[in-house]
């Protein structure tokens, strides 16, 4: 294949440590892999994103006056006119166009559906869902469901190539906009074929990593704190919880001083590394959908999981682990904690055990040869 690919990245930050952006980084380096020379990223001007194995594209910022007449033009996000105008010009020199996200990219499948380009959108999660649990300003508390599901039913119906990250957010599509016969589920994987270094820990502690700012993550952390953080602290009144991440708001500070053998670590430089020190990764969140990609730091570095039977999508493959647990009401919490901390005392060396498990399902390889068995025929 000679011709380019379009990645359009302009709706996420790819230099931030968040969940988006860390897929929208795994994708591109996949891409890059299968087809060196010949990527294309669309991003975000400010970003300054340089990479000498990608041509970048720049999207400045919109004032007030343009988003709102590109709005009402349907496009949702900054990058759409810079995309169509650059697939309508020069639409013989590419193969692809690469969305993330189904409501970004409906307005612009709309525009270009007579050009000979490959559409292909990776839906990160089901959108409806993920705003109606979130009911934030920005969504007016859940009233825009009906606007998210009609840009997304588009954008799904439009694609020549739908992928999804796990195969309950493919359902959900399935069930709602109705089956179609070019849905994947591509996953996510490594970025890169580095490992995380084995850090084996005695130390007394579970940890709680996201984004502590966002209203979708502090209602579930909240919630946790309430009905199953009493129950850690009954059965392990010893150990800490260590809780991390960016921006924390009044009320997850307020954590600290209201639980017991609690600490709040606000925006640490190096997470990973202060994160791999607990000997539990526990994941609370029991909302929102798409896969938490957050678990992937944790299992990258050997550790057991503890996570809310929501937040286990796309992880079906480690599901039957003893070091992979869920719960949804206080005896499955019970007995999940139960059940690592006996996996931990039987297992000699169980970090390298969880690693080795968890690199053999989402390597940066095993996610190459997925999305090229996807994509070779089509491309």
């Amino acid at each position: 294949m000679n011709k380019r690919i379009l990645i359009d990245a302009s709706g996420v930050d790819i230099t931030k440590p968040s969940g988006g952006a860390y897929c929208v980084k795994a994708y591109i380096e996949v891409l890059l892999s299968l087809y060196p020379g010949r990527i294309d990223v669309v991003c975000p001007k400010e970003f300054h994103i340089s990479d000498q194995r990608f041509r970048t594209i720049p999207v400045g910022q919109r004032t007030m006056v343009q988003k709102a007449v590109q709005t009402l033009k349907g496009h949702v996000y900054r990058g759409a006119e810079t995309i169509i105008n650059l697939l309508k010009a020069h639409s013989d020199e590419y193969a692809c166009v690469f969305f993330n996200g189904g409501v970004l990219a409906s307005s612009v499948l709309q525009r270009i559906q007579d050009l000979d380009v490959v559409k292909i959108v990776l839906h990160h999660n089901f959108e409806s869902e993920y705003h109606m649990d979130s009911r934030t300003l920005f969504t007016l508390k859940g009233r825009t469901d009906k606007w998210i599901r009609h840009l997304e039913r588009r954008a799904y119906r439009l694609a020549d190539i739908n992928l999804f990250l796990t195969e309950q957010d493919q359902q959900l599509f399935e069930r709602t906009y109705g089956e179609r016969d070019n849905n994947y589920v591509s996953g996510i994987f490594e970025p890169d074929d580095e490992r995380f270094p084995v850090m084996e820990s005695n130390a007394q502690s579970a940890v709680i990593t996201c984004s502590l700012g966002s209203e979708q993550n502090k209602r579930p952390l909240l919630r946790f704190m309430q009905h199953f953080y009493p129950l850690f602290h009954r059965a392990l009144p010893q150990w800490q919880l260590h809780i991390m991440g960016r921006n924390p708001s009044p009320e997850i500070m307020e954590i600290e001083k209201t639980y017991p053998n609690v600490t709040i670590t606000p925006n640490p430089a190096n997470i990973n590394e202060l994160a791999a020190q607990s000997a539990i990764y526990i994941c609370p969140m029991d909302s929102g959908g798409g896969l938490k990609l957050r678990m992937m730091d944790g299992l990258r570095a050997g550790q057991p999981i503890l996570t809310h039977i929501r937040a286990a999508r796309g992880y079906d493959a480690l599901a039957n682990e003893p070091f992979f647990q869920t719960y949804d009401d206080e005896a499955s919490f019970i007995h999940g904690l139960e059940a690592i901390l006996k996996y931990q005392n039987t297992t000699p060396s169980y970090r390298a055990d969880i690693q080795n498990k968890y690199y053999a399902a989402f390597s940066f390889e095993q996610g190459k040869h997925t999305l090229q068995n996807i994509l070779a025929d089509k491309l």
